[in-house]
């Protein structure tokens, strides 16, 4: 979302607090799209004032790249979608 709006939405981080005395009910919802959807700013949110800050990259190629990392915590990074992020200042 952060990158389809050029940074104007931005997921929510999830928190949960602990009740120990009832149970706590989670429904997670989650959205990928098509192995070869192409994610960049939509053009509709980018003009002079606002720039693309993001260079576009393939869906399925960076959900496979975390995949096959388990999700875990190696000698490197895990891709991020911030490694997409174009170099320049804005705001």
């Amino acid at each position: 979302m952060r990158v389809w709006s050029n940074e104007r939405y931005e997921s929510v981080e999830q928190k949960a607090v602990v009740n120990s005395e009832k149970d706590r009910l989670s429904i997670p919802f989650f959205f990928n799209p098509a192995h070869y959807t192409m994610v960049e700013p939509l053009k509709e949110l980018t003009d002079d004032q606002n720039p693309t800050k993001y260079k576009a990259y393939n869906w399925g190629k960076f959900f496979a790249t975390r995949r096959c990392s388990n999700f875990q915590k190696l000698n490197v990074e895990n891709i991020q979608i911030s490694h997409f992020r174009l170099s320049q200042k804005y705001g």
